[in-house]
């Protein structure tokens, strides 16, 4: 199960090497309103994203800054705790973490996505489609009167 967060960035992610990588250490507050205390309260979330292309470094280092806005989606979860300047502090990491969406702080100009996935993204807009199936081109009766192909998948 994927668990998927937005959030602000408080802080520009930490810059770390991983092997032939770079990574980016993110952590993210999320407010809610606790009903037991009826005041607003916080989840911390950690999540490292890596990058290793020279363009994706870039776009990361101008993108995931302070006051930025993200998207990230992990597939586990992982309980952290740790003192804190305050106490006992707990947050939850994201494992295996995937940047969605980057939204630059009021006032920023958006850094631009790397050229290399501008490249890919139109390759694929421009990539041939496989032809509209017959169940889709078909009137509403006589896709009612289709037989039952046992050969097809199961979904």
């Amino acid at each position: 199960m994927s668990t998927t967060v937005t959030g602000k960035l408080n802080k520009a992610a930490s810059q770390f090497q991983a092997g032939e990588s770079t990574g980016f250490g993110l952590r993210l507050g999320v407010k809610y309103y606790d009903r037991e205390t009826k005041a607003d309260a916080w989840t911390n979330y950690e999540a490292a994203v890596f990058a290793k292309a020279p363009a994706q470094v870039q776009f990361y280092q101008q993108a995931l800054v302070e006051g930025a806005i993200v998207e990230v989606s992990g597939d586990k979860l992982k309980i952290r705790q740790f003192q804190g300047n305050n106490g006992l502090s707990l947050s939850i990491e994201l494992l295996d973490a995937k940047l969605g969406a980057v939204f630059a702080p009021q006032g920023q100009q958006a850094p631009q996505q790397p050229q290399q996935s501008q490249q890919q993204q139109q390759a694929y807009n421009q990539a041939p489609r496989p032809a509209q199936s017959q169940y889709n081109q078909a009137p509403q009766q006589q896709y009612n009167q289709q037989q039952f192909d046992p050969s097809l998948p199961d979904f």
